[in-house]
């Protein structure tokens, strides 16, 4: 990890200094390789969220204000701006909760990845420059997570879009190649752009899908505009009335060491459910129980989850979905997909016959979750579930954490295999294949624009 400047006496200083020094030659193995996965993975959803009609009205807006070709909006046989492309790119990203996680910074890629593939697109950098950008963008969005992320959960904010326009800004920034006094201004500036509440986890709303596309356009156009000369407040994090008091209650706080010494997107959490991740090691759990003994669902009697805290409330607290939002928040529904569908598939989350489904809604209906405490050691994304049985009997297993979370890693295969599934339909095999090459192989230098344009959709 590189060393901090010890002269730079502001938070957003330091991550500017870190940020603008940071070079492909710095980043180890590891992180290169994680990186590009991060990357297949996002565009993977990206391609699969350009089907999806929740976040069409988006397409719509964008298609009807057309700006200069500069990027490419994925799945669409035209370009418009940067920041716009940012927008929807990350809008598709993040439409069918299928992006990736981070314990402490939230949903990275569908922020990150938007904004410094438009502008590397845009100014022909090549594949280096933006691994280097997303892997910056994603550490920015972790170290301000160590600090805000539990002041967030108690209170609602989301912490995807608070910290995700810091992110994107921090990748935009290193493709731009600002200096670390214009990333600085740019980080002062797009505070403004921070915020998203988290209500729709417990009424819906599928709002929650632009929290991603605008934080990637914020990030955009704040590390342009910092270029072009506009100025923000430099204690935007530990000032007064900064991000850290704000949506944190850590007002005057710092970063800890510790978060700096790690590289942040080895924790990412790659997600095989369509859903918000508290629901995942339920999810696995009710498999594996499945897979090991076979469960007549007409014959279940009760199903007690225990979770860590803020997933009672964070995923287990709508029981009758409205739409896909609701129907991804939860657990009920996921449950009862699996047990009467046998799959989770992203499709069914956005079938409204399902939502309204006497079967799957008979499932939720047994399901009782409680906050339980994890066990020393255990991810905090752990569960346990208790199955019990109109004849009596019992079934229980306990989840510590799930497939994908960094204790039980996915493999490039796993990523590779969503990926395909993904764009399934929607782009040819060859095309497919060759976008996993490519994204392989960004470490190697090639082209962004030679990626991007097998993005498009062929008239």
């Amino acid at each position: 990890m590189l060393s901090l400047m010890a002269d730079e006496d502001t938070v957003a200083g330091r991550l500017a200094s870190w940020v603008s020094r940071l070079r492909f030659e710095d980043l180890p193995a590891e992180v290169v390789e994680r990186t590009e996965q991060v990357i297949l993975d996002q565009l993977g959803v990206q391609v699969l969220g350009s089907t999806l009609p929740n976040i069409q009205p988006v397409r719509q807006l964008a298609a009807a204000a057309p700006g200069a070709p500069e990027s490419t909006v994925t799945g669409s046989d035209r370009k418009t701006t940067a920041a716009q492309a940012a927008y929807v790119n990350g809008t598709l990203g993040h439409s069918c909760e299928y992006d990736d996680a981070h314990a402490t910074a939230w949903h990275t890629s569908s922020a990150v990845v938007p904004a410094a593939l438009a502008l590397a697109e845009r100014d022909g950098a090549d594949g280096r420059e933006l691994i280097t950008a997303v892997a910056a963008g994603i550490q920015v969005m972790g170290l301000l997570g160590a600090v805000t992320t539990s002041g967030m959960l108690a209170t609602g904010w989301h912490g995807s879009k608070v910290l995700g326009v810091f992110g994107a800004t921090a990748a935009a920034g290193r493709i731009l190649r600002l200096s670390p006094a214009e990333l600085t201004q740019a980080f002062g500036i797009v505070g403004s752009d921070a915020s998203g509440t988290m209500e729709y986890d417990r009424s819906g709303g599928e709002v929650k899908r632009l929290h991603a596309g605008s934080a990637a356009r914020a990030g955009t156009e704040a590390a342009q505009l910092a270029r072009l000369g506009l100025t923000g407040p430099p204690t935007i994090f530990e000032g007064h009335r900064g991000v850290f008091g704000l949506f944190g209650g850590a007002e005057g706080a710092d970063i800890p060491e510790a978060a700096w010494q790690h590289w942040q997107v080895l924790d990412t959490i790659f997600r095989f459910y369509p859903a918000v991740g508290t629901v995942h090691a339920p999810l696995d759990a009710i498999r594996h129980l499945r897979e090991a003994t076979p469960i007549d669902p007409q014959q279940i009697a009760r199903i007690r989850i225990g979770l860590v805290d803020f997933a009672v409330g964070h995923g287990a607290a709508i029981t009758r979905p409205t739409d896909a939002i609701s129907a991804q928040f939860s657990l009920a529904f996921g449950a009862g997909l699996q047990f009467v569908t046998g799959r989770n598939a992203p499709a069914d989350y956005f079938d409204p016959n399902l939502w309204n489904d006497p079967a799957i809604l008979a499932i939720g209906d047994v399901i009782e979750p409680y906050a339980m405490p994890i066990p020393a050691g255990d991810p905090v994304f752990s569960a346990r579930v208790d199955i019990e049985l109109r004849d009596g009997s019992h079934l229980e297993h306990y989840q510590a954490g799930f497939r994908g979370h960094p204790t039980r890693p996915a493999t490039s295969a796993d990523i590779e295999r969503k990926f395909t599934e993904n764009v399934a339909g929607v782009l040819g095999g060859e095309t497919s294949a060759a976008i996993v090459e490519t994204v392989a192989t960004l470490h190697e230098g090639n082209s962004v624009p030679s990626l991007t344009a097998l993005l498009r959709r062929r008239p």
